[in-house]
């Protein structure tokens, strides 16, 4: 029992606390990701290593036609090379390198380096954490937000995670808020840093996990159009803050708070205890009242509690562990799927055909918008590989390839991943090699796609047989895939 108890505890505390993760293996050819994060290894020289981080970030408003979009990443110390220096300190540092991308096109990139230093290896301890911020300015739209962290003393430790954001602008016209920001603290302070906004010091938390050793949630919000005051009433706002299970029920609710308006703006800034709460996921959410208008705007956020104690025998959860564990999850992002419009979710869906069943596309295709969202996430939990984690690594992955997809193989009249080469990145995974041969006075564009481990090693050739950009499948040694040993003479020019 008390092994059992061990192995959980283990696969839980990874879930909750990598809440993105990504994992690449060292490979020729490019690689990317989720969302969301799929599951590979980058190898050190002398043992299995594997390079993560987590990321968040939050929107507010720049102007009325402009956002200001924030983001945070969080790594682990250890996994840092840390390398000897001329006064005997010891330097680590991670290059950060971040892009907003719309279609084909990079619209905005931010690269740095950050660099910490010890004066011994020994104050280099497990659990502790190197954060990082920065920010765009941009139009609202549909973006790729891509965010790269590597190690430039370590070759092959990095990461890369590939995420769809929406921008939206904060118009003048009604009562808004910006996004609810986590942090691991808040104080105030008037220094100029890229953790400091309207006079608070606000050190981020992209896990969004609490707990025993982080019992304070910290969060920070800012509120726009609060109406200028024609009663004594109206100089007034109300805010009130509550917490909600996963099933929406209500578990905590702090007093309401009645303060007094400053302007048209205002900052809002609080910390709760949540280490009474039991281990799982949770949601904040901020209510906003105007009292001149009577107006009323809600924020709402996702986090995590994990205490241990909840599944040692006799812990809250202790009786529920083996239901957990078998339980698939439909993704940390699942409650997306409650607001998703019915055409993003027959999108997502469709990204899936390779992998679902004839009987479920003709299952998905009769439910109105609520069973289509309900089915979405239990097809997603079904293919779960890690039950009894928040995390759901395969969808991760797999839309990750799906937005690779996209990105690369994008022809001239359909989307990357209908495409061959994205049918076949979906299917089989990214390919341990790819061999690529331009134009030239012999042949036509082509690539050879190699899997090793796949079936003893197959091959997937794909040529530009029509001169459009568009390469096509013409040759595998897959099973149940096209095969043609005369493969050779589709890549002649004439």
């Amino acid at each position: 029992m008390f092994s059992k108890f061990n192995l959980f505890s283990r696969l839980l505390f990874t879930g909750f606390l990598i809440i993105l993760l990504f994992h690449f293996a060292s490979i020729a050819q490019e690689v990317s990701d989720e969302t969301n994060a799929p599951e590979a290894t980058s190898k050190s020289s002398t043992q299995e290593f594997k390079f993560n981080f987590s990321v968040d970030w939050n929107k507010f408003r720049y102007s009325d036609s402009l956002t200001y979009f924030e983001f945070t990443a969080t790594l682990y110390r250890t996994i840092l090379k840390y390398v000897p220096e001329e006064d005997s300190t010891f330097t680590a540092k991670f290059l950060v390198t971040a892009e907003l991308i719309d279609g084909d096109s990079v619209i905005a990139k931010k690269q740095w380096i950050n660099v910490n230093k010890v004066d011994s290896l020994e104050q280099v301890h497990n659990n502790q954490r190197l954060y990082c911020a920065n920010s765009f300015i941009i139009d609202p739209g549909d973006y790729q937000f891509k965010i790269n962290i590597s190690d430039p003393n370590a070759e092959n430790r990095k990461a890369e995670g590939i995420f769809p954001v929406t921008i939206s602008t904060f118009p003048d016209n009604k009562l808004l808020l910006s996004d609810l920001q986590f942090a691991s603290s808040i104080r105030k302070d008037t220094s100029k840093s890229i953790y400091v906004k309207n006079g608070f010091r606000i050190m981020p938390n992209p896990t969004a996990l609490y707990g025993i050793g982080l019992p304070i949630l910290y969060c920070y919000n800012e509120i726009y159009n609060l109406q200028t005051a024609t009663t004594d009433s109206g100089t007034k706002y109300i805010v009130n803050y509550s917490i909600l299970d996963k099933d929406g029920k209500t578990v905590k609710s702090l007093p309401e708070k009645e303060r007094t308006k400053p302007g048209t703006s205002s900052v809002e800034v609080n910390g709760i205890n949540v280490v009474t709460l039991v281990s799982g996921p949770y949601f904040l959410v901020l209510d906003v009242e105007d009292k001149e208008t009577g107006e009323k705007a809600t924020a709402r956020r996702k986090f995590f509690v994990y205490r241990e104690g909840d599944f040692a025998e006799g812990g809250a959860l202790y009786k529920s562990r083996e239901e957990v564990i078998d339980q698939g999850s439909p993704g940390l992002d699942a409650d997306r799927y409650d607001v998703m419009s019915e055409e993003k979710i027959k999108e997502e869906f469709q990204y899936a055909t390779y992998i679902s069943t004839k009987e479920e596309r003709s299952t998905f295709k009769k439910l109105p918008l609520e069973g289509k969202r309900k089915f979405i996430k239990e097809f997603w939990a079904k293919r779960d590989q890690t039950p009894g984690t928040p995390a759901n690594e395969y969808k991760q992955e797999y839309l990750g390839r799906v937005n690779l997809a996209n990105r690369s193989y994008r022809g001239s009249f359909r989307k990357g991943w209908k495409s061959d080469r994205g049918r076949v990145l979906l299917v089989y995974g990214k390919p341990d090699e790819i061999e690529r041969f331009p134009f030239s006075n012999e042949n036509k564009p082509y690539e050879i796609w190699h899997f090793f481990s796949i079936q003893g090693g197959v091959v997937f050739i794909f040529v530009d047989r029509r001169d459009m950009g568009d390469l096509e499948l013409v040759h595998s040694t897959a099973r149940g895939e096209l095969y043609d040993q005369e493969w050779p003479r589709w890549i002649s020019p004439n």
